[in-house]
C-alpha cells in the first residue's frame, strides 16, 4: 500500500493502548514505528485472564476493536454472562444477565493471548516494532505504563481439569479495598487479588484466596505465582498536542474495578485521530473517556469506605437485579451528583490525583 503521509508516528509502548493507536494510524496511511523495551510485545504478562469491560461505554468490545482497525475474528473473546459472588458473611451466590458482562481474554506473550494476537495484526498491516529498545525522546504517543504503585495484584495460574467457571471473593480478610476472582477457562485457570496494600500487614491474602477457593475442590496442577501493580495516582489532565500520553501512562484506567482495557485502548485511537487531524471528534472522545475514569474514581472512593458486611449487601441486590448490567452502567453516567463528589473528592482523599 503507497503511503500518503510520509511523516513516521514514534509510539513508545507496545501495551494495548500503544497498539491501538499504531494499528488506527497504520491503516490511516501512516508509517508507524512501536518501541517497546521488552524483547516480546505482551512479555510484562503473566498468562493470566482479564475482563474487558461491557457496561461503561455504549457500544460493545467487538466494535471498539473494529474502530480502531482490529480484525475481531482473529481475537479471542470470550463472553461472561455468570459468575458467582463469595463473601465472608455468607453463603456464594450467583449473578447472571442475558448480555455479557465482559469478554475474558488471556493476557501474555503467547500464541492465543490477546496482546500476541494484536501484535500479529499490527505486524500483518505493515507496523514496525523495535523491541527491546528504549523509546527516543521525541516520541509522538506515550504508551508506557505507570511507574508509580498504589494498587497491587498477587496471583496463581495454573492448569486444572476442572470446568469452565468465574468466582469473584470480597472481603477485607481476602482483598483489603478491593476484589479477588477466581477464572477457570478450558483448562487453565488464574486465582488473584487485587487490593490496596498495607505496609504493616502481614496477612498472606493470596493463601487466603486460595485456602476459600480450595472448598469448591479445584485441582490445581502446575501452579505459578505471579505479581503486578497499578495505581490511583496519575494526571487527570489532559494536554492536546504532542507527546500524547495514553494509557496508564495518561490515567486512563478504570479507577474502581481495573477494567480498564477499553478506557486504554480507546485513549489510544483518540490520540490517534489528532494526530490524523480529526480533532474535534477526538476531543470528543478524550472528553467522553475523562468523564468516565472521574466518575470511577468516584466510585473507588465509595467501594473503600464499605464494610465487609455492606460489600455483602450490595452485591446481594446486585445479584437480585432483573438487568444487573444496566444497574453497572448506570453507576459510570456522569451527572450533577457525580460532579458534586467530584468537586468534593478531587483533592482531599487518599486516591488522589496528580
Amino acid at each position: 500500500m503507497n503511503k500518503k503521509n510520509f511523516s513516521v508516528i514514534k509510539i513508545a509502548g507496545g501495551g494495548i493502548a500503544g497498539l491501538s493507536a499504531a494499528m488506527y494510524l497504520q491503516r490511516k496511511n501512516f508509517q508507524v514505528e512501536v518501541y517497546e523495551k521488552e524483547k516480546k510485545i505482551g512479555k510484562s504478562r503473566h498468562g493470566d485472564f482479564e475482563g474487558i469491560e461491557n457496561w461503561i461505554f455504549s457500544s460493545n468490545n467487538s466494535n471498539a476493536f473494529k474502530k480502531i482497525g482490529f480484525n475481531t475474528d482473529k481475537i479471542s473473546l470470550s463472553p461472561v454472562r455468570q459468575f458467582v459472588v463469595h463473601t465472608a458473611t455468607d453463603k456464594p451466590f450467583k449473578v447472571k444477565c442475558a448480555l455479557p458482562f465482559f469478554n475474558l481474554v488471556k493476557r501474555g506473550s503467547n500464541r492465543g493471548d490477546l496482546d500476541s494476537q494484536l501484535f500479529e495484526q499490527c505486524v500483518k498491516e505493515g507496523i514496525i516494532f523495535n523491541l527491546g529498545q528504549q523509546a527516543p525522546e521525541n516520541c509522538d504517543i506515550i504508551a508506557t505504563g505507570t511507574k508509580k504503585a498504589s494498587a497491587y495484584i498477587s496471583g496463581l495460574n495454573f492448569k486444572t481439569n476442572s470446568k469452565n467457571q468465574i468466582h469473584l471473593l470480597l472481603g477485607s480478610k481476602f482483598a483489603p479495598k478491593g476484589y479477588a476472582y477466581m477464572i477457570i477457562q478450558d483448562g487453565q485457570g488464574t486465582i488473584a487479588t487485587a487490593f490496596k496494600k498495607d505496609f504493616e500487614s502481614k496477612v498472606n491474602l493470596l493463601k487466603n484466596c486460595i485456602d476459600e477457593f480450595s472448598k469448591l475442590r479445584i485441582d490445581i496442577i502446575d501452579p505459578k505465582k505471579f505479581g503486578s501493580r497499578g495505581s490511583f495516582s496519575l494526571p487527570f489532565g489532559f494536554k492536546y498536542k504532542k507527546p500524547f500520553f495514553v494509557g496508564e501512562a495518561g490515567g486512563f484506567q478504570d479507577y474502581l474495578f481495573g477494567f480498564g482495557m477499553k478506557i486504554s485502548m480507546l485513549s489510544g485511537l483518540a490520540a490517534a485521530m489528532f494526530i490524523e487531524d480529526k480533532g474535534p471528534a477526538a476531543k470528543k472522545l478524550f472528553r467522553d473517556l475523562n468523564k468516565k475514569r472521574k466518575i470511577s474514581f468516584i466510585n473507588r472512593i465509595l467501594y473503600e469506605r464499605l464494610s465487609d458486611n455492606q460489600m455483602h449487601s450490595f452485591a446481594k441486590r446486585f445479584s437480585e437485579s432483573d438487568n444487573s448490567i444496566e444497574l453497572l452502567s448506570s453507576a459510570y453516567e456522569w451527572n450533577i451528583k457525580n460532579l458534586i463528589r467530584w468537586s468534593t473528592f478531587k483533592s482531599r482523599y487518599e486516591i488522589r490525583t496528580s
